[in-house]
């Protein structure tokens, strides 16, 4: 599928990651009722490890710290609350036996409801063949296709699986059997931003994906604070192993860039028989646990090794609208504002301007606290025909407990070319929707080499921040049919 130049985006089939999810919840380790704390570090937001269901035309994301979200267009995505909202780190379901099981990290606790959204009910612990209360770490639930139910568990290392009893989901049937565990020879498996402690490691998320007559299980390592986390899979003929090592391992890692540190996650089925992989990715400024997600295709070679060709920071094209998406699903648009002039109307120390369109997360341009009007400009030098524009917002001076939440940020977007007066390609003046990452096609398709961001209402107490600004173009074409800006 290909972008018809000077048309805008056919509504609702584009995404971009990290995912515009609405409404963030607040990170775990700033909650006064969990027993970690901040340690003085300022409020954050995360969610991460998530489980993904693809069921009767509907996308269903469960993840941590504030479940759920859905969409029908992977376009937008609502958030459901449910009951439980929140029963720890890293939540599974898995439709099984006509019903939806949910457990999490660290809670011995099974639960089961009719449908996707519950409500949930407890139905029972978890338990071995002694009756002994099992807690399992980064707990996965797998249905397979003859009706069996089972269960992978670890964190750190190794990874363990057992199979569940049908008539007691709770009751283990047997012992459970260590699949594999932390292999040192596995260099990007090793602890460190640039895999240099072999000592140990912390091996997690494991994910179990049948495919034809193959079971996948995919885990993650090192360290979900790394850039180097990235997502690796073994491969067997039985959902309880042996498992063998696939060659092409990790199959999903980038370290630099707005996307980075791709890791603990869920494959998923989607329309057409394609296959996507959900997956967390970090940001760690304020706190280890600040994180965010991410989707890309995935795909099966020859061999039948599992890989995603690249995990993506660019406009894809939504499920469902190509063929083959693990061969490239790019909807042909550049970031026309990457490291681009700028210029603002003020800048707080340290933030300048120029931060906004480094294309890292780490880094904010923030106006001075007592601009009243901030903008943010970027000249392109030449013109590009704009389409999108996503915006990372960083919320300074987030505290929760003293009152100062997050909101719908309100702006609106102008373009314009040398010689031209600015024209609104995007008028977010009435949001309604809290988006810590707001991506959105532009309301009008127009040539233009200066983009200019007014940021017009933010939430009480916030000090508005834009870790980036990244408006996607294309190079126009002239009429002897070359790009007019190479």
């Amino acid at each position: 599928m290909r972008l018809e130049r000077g048309k805008p985006l056919p509504g609702g089939v584009s995404y971009c990651n990290p995912l515009p999810l609405p409404d963030y919840p607040r990170g775990y380790a700033c909650r006064k009722n969990h027993p970690r704390s901040c340690a003085g570090l300022p409020d954050f937001r995360e969610t991460a490890d998530p489980t993904v269901l693809y069921d009767e035309g509907k996308w269903y994301l469960y993840s941590s710290c504030g479940m759920a979200y859905v969409s029908e267009d992977f376009a937008t995505w609502i958030h459901v609350h449910l009951q439980p909202e929140d029963i720890g780190y890293a939540p599974t379901v898995v439709k099984h036996a006509g019903r939806y099981l949910l457990t999490a990290s660290g809670n011995p606790e099974l639960w089961a409801a009719d449908n996707p959204l519950g409500p949930f009910a407890c139905i029972g612990k978890f338990h071995n063949l002694r009756g002994e209360t099992m807690v399992m770490l980064d707990p996965m639930l797998f249905s397979d296709d003859d009706g069996r139910l089972y269960a992978y568990w670890g964190g750190g290392s190794p990874i363990y699986g057992v199979e569940l009893d049908p008539a007691d989901p709770c009751c283990f049937l047997g012992e459970p059997t260590e699949l594999f565990r932390y292999d040192p020879a596995h260099v990007w498996e090793r602890v460190g931003e640039w895999n240099e402690d072999s000592t140990h490691s912390f091996v997690e998320g494991s994910w179990m994906f049948k495919h034809g007559e193959n079971y996948y299980l995919t885990y993650c390592a090192p360290g979900t604070e790394f850039s180097t986390y990235a997502m690796g899979a073994y491969r067997g003929k039985g959902p309880l192993g042996p498992f063998r090592y696939q060659e092409n391992n990790p199959i999903l890692s980038k370290k630099y860039g707005i996307v980075r540190g791709p890791g603990h996650g869920s494959i998923v089925e989607g329309p057409g028989k394609t296959l996507w992989a959900f997956y967390t990715c970090t940001l760690c400024h304020y706190h280890n646990a600040e994180r965010r997600i991410g989707m890309d295709p995935l795909g099966i070679d020859e061999r039948g090794n599992l890989y995603v060709k690249e995990a993506t920071e660019i406009p894809q094209w939504a499920p469902g609208l190509t063929a083959a998406p693990e061969e490239g699903n790019g909807c042909g648009l550049l970031p026309v504002t990457f490291r681009r002039g700028t210029s603002a109307s003020s800048s707080a120390p340290g933030r300048d301007p120029l931060y906004a369109t480094d294309d890292s997360m780490l880094t904010w341009w923030q106006p001075d606290q007592e601009d009243n009007h901030p903008w943010l400009q970027v000249h392109t030098g030449t013109a590009f025909e704009l389409y999108a524009v996503r915006i990372i917002w960083r919320e300074v001076g987030l505290d929760y407990d003293a009152g100062v939440t997050p909101g719908p940020m309100r702006y609106r977007i102008a373009a314009r070319g040398e010689s031209s007066e600015w024209i609104t390609v995007l008028d977010a003046s009435q949001n309604q929707t809290e988006l810590t990452i707001d991506y959105r096609p532009l309301e009008r398709v127009v040539r233009a080499n200066q983009i200019r961001l007014d940021i017009l209402e933010t939430p009480a107490g916030i000090q508005p921040g834009v870790i980036n600004f990244t408006v996607f173009g294309l190079c126009p074409t002239g009429e002897d049919g070359y790009a007019d800006c190479l």
